[in-house]
């Protein structure tokens, strides 16, 4: 796949994988955009990303906030005239028993706020970011 040029979007990019694949798409050419809720993370990320010859620019953003994601993707699109992909790296994990059980009673249930957290940011917004970066490539017209 030929990346040269080409405008890709990453979720979760301050660290981990998101930040692994960011430097590599850049090294073989690609701008840049990188997304994550921590914001130096991004920055500093993008001036490293700099250095390689490709433009790279970080959000600041919640993927689970509706508008905060329409806003990022309409920004990017502005900021780098097009977006040809997005990598949804974003992701976290809140590990915790469904119950604790002892002796044959429960203890303790998993709070629905852990179980919710995991959703949100994994399935809701891997959804708005992939609809709003596809609504930007058709707005664009580019090919990803």
């Amino acid at each position: 796949m030929n990346l040269q040029n080409q405008v890709i979007a990453i979720t979760g990019a301050a660290q981990g994988l998101g930040k692994a694949m960011a430097q590599e798409f850049a090294k073989q050419g690609a701008h840049i955009a990188l997304l994550d809720m921590q914001k130096e993370g991004v920055e500093a990320l993008a001036n490293d990303i700099k250095k390689l010859g490709v433009n790279a620019l970080g959000y600041a953003v919640n993927v689970t906030d509706e508008a905060q994601v329409e806003a990022t993707f309409a920004k990017i699109a502005t900021d780098f005239g097009l977006l040809n992909g997005l990598i949804n790296s974003a992701g976290i994990m809140r590990d915790g028993m469904l119950l604790k059980v002892k002796e044959g009673k429960v203890l303790d249930k998993m709070p629905l706020q852990q179980f919710q957290s995991v959703m949100d940011v994994n399935v809701t917004g891997t959804f708005l970011c992939s609809r709003e970066a596809a609504a930007q490539m058709v707005e664009t017209k580019s090919q990803g």
